[in-house]
């Protein structure tokens, strides 16, 4: 047996005088910053992913809302001409706001009466009646001559402190 503690003591011994094989506190603390670094990029980048997904959507909602204007326009021209009126009966020079529940563009005098709310439908309106949204909807027209007009929907909105525009125009003639 003595034979076999003195190879154990020179075993341990051995052992003993060798590094540890174990990671020492800096390399730990030098892992742990590299993959907070590498989770800090990952992290930015799903969140300017999500700020990119609610500017595309209300770039869509400024699209549709400013072709939505131009059509009602053109609505109130062809009613014109069904109705056997001029043409362009109602659609003085000016800026206006409308909505799918007026006849006629309505003359803006309160820039507040461009502001756009929800009803409990789901529509676009400019009556205080629904949900104020952050979208705002002017219609200018422009009479160019006898024959044509110029139509500009313009949509504002805003985003944590940033204003957004979106304008549309086309042309409408008395072609009927």
């Amino acid at each position: 047996m003595n034979r076999r503690n003195k190879k154990n003591n020179k075993i341990l011994k051995r052992i003993g005088n060798k590094k540890s094989p174990a990671f020492t506190l800096i390399e730990i603390i030098v892992i742990l910053f590299i993959i907070s670094v590498g989770l800090l990029g990952v992290l930015s980048l799903v969140i300017q992913n999500i700020q990119s997904q609610v500017i595309n959507k209300n770039s869509i909602v400024a699209y549709q809302l400013a072709q939505e204007g131009i059509e009602l326009v053109r609505k109130t021209r062809d009613t014109n001409w069904t109705t056997v009126n001029f043409w362009n009966q109602g659609l003085e020079d000016g800026t206006y706001f409308m909505d799918y529940l007026n006849e006629t563009p309505q003359i803006l005098g309160d820039p507040g009466s461009a502001n756009l709310y929800k009803n409990v439908n789901g529509y676009y309106v400019h009556d205080a009646g629904g949900e104020l949204t952050n979208f705002s909807r002017t219609i200018e027209i422009i009479n160019i001559n006898t024959y044509s007009m110029s139509v500009k929907a313009h949509i504002s909105w805003s985003n944590k402190k940033q204003t957004f525009d979106y304008y549309l125009e086309t042309r409408l003639y008395d072609w009927y």
